[in-house]
């Protein structure tokens, strides 16, 4: 890469990764592979995993999985914070049990991405109009076949 006068960058120089201003995601939102991560965050990600493996849990529990496959523990009080702000959220349902709660996702994770797909495609629409509409069809014109087909599979479910 070259700078404006076309030389070459100096070996200590960092480089700037190119992000849209209007990406309001971390760095590791955005470099997640996991969706449910890019939209949540790491943390309320794997929250919401142990709970989908689980089906239900209390907080304590949430806790005991999470933290047997994690180098740096969370307190009991982090993963308090993190179930709490699903629940206000909608994300997770929950009922008493003993002196605390127990939680259930309250969606499936395919369903929350269905949902999560679905709000993004409608700001687009409401934001941007006939030319997000056009925008997505030139990108699905520009699809192979392959992946046309698999789009038409997954529309089908």
């Amino acid at each position: 890469m070259k700078d404006r006068y076309g030389q070459a960058p100096a070996p200590h120089t960092p480089t700037i990764a190119r992000v849209s201003p209007f990406d309001r995601r971390t760095r590791r939102q955005r470099e997640s592979a996991d969706p449910v991560a890019r939209y949540l965050g790491g943390l309320q990600a794997e929250v919401m995993t142990a709970l989908w493996q689980t089906n239900d849990a209390t907080v304590r529990d949430v806790l005991d999985q999470l933290n047997r496959r994690r180098k740096q523990k969370l307190a009991y009080t982090t993963v308090l914070t993190l179930v709490s702000r699903l629940w206000t959220r909608g994300l997770l349902t929950r009922e008493p049990d003993g002196r605390g709660f127990r939680y259930r996702p309250a969606k499936s994770r395919d369903e929350l991405l269905a949902e999560l797909s679905d709000e993004l495609i409608d700001r687009l629409f409401t934001d941007f109009g006939e030319i997000a509409v056009a925008q997505l069809g030139t990108r699905l014109e520009a699809l192979d076949a392959k992946h046309r087909q698999a789009l038409r599979q997954t529309r089908k479910k």
